[in-house]
């Protein structure tokens, strides 16, 4: 469903997205953002294709009355959010991307 619709709405960040409004959280503007927005620099972000998917997954929510929340009632364990977990399965593009981004993670992760 990359580059489709969610639920028949148009979620490609090339095109205007056309579907119910909630709040992304962008890490590269480390805030959130209006799902509304013009989302073309979303398309070359590093974290597209990890973002991307978690966006059509809100939608989703959203338009079966859900919460759009990606961590509501998410329970992770301390371990689970080391540099070397948090890094896994990353390219080496997204991680120098979380590395700028994600405040503290450059000293943390000087190791990685």
């Amino acid at each position: 469903m990359s580059h489709g619709s969610a639920h028949g709405f148009n979620v490609d960040p090339r095109l205007l997205y056309d579907g119910p409004e909630f709040e992304e959280f962008c890490i590269s503007v480390k805030g959130y953002l209006s799902a509304r927005r013009d989302r073309g620099s979303c398309a070359t972000c590093a974290l597209s294709n990890l973002c991307q998917a978690g966006f059509e997954h809100q939608v989703s929510l959203v338009v079966d009355g859900e919460d759009p929340s990606l961590t509501k009632d998410c329970q992770t364990a301390p371990s689970e959010l080391t540099p070397e977990n948090l890094f896994s399965g990353l390219t080496d593009e997204q991680i120098a991307f979380v590395r700028v981004h994600v405040p503290g993670l450059n000293k943390e992760s000087d190791n990685v």
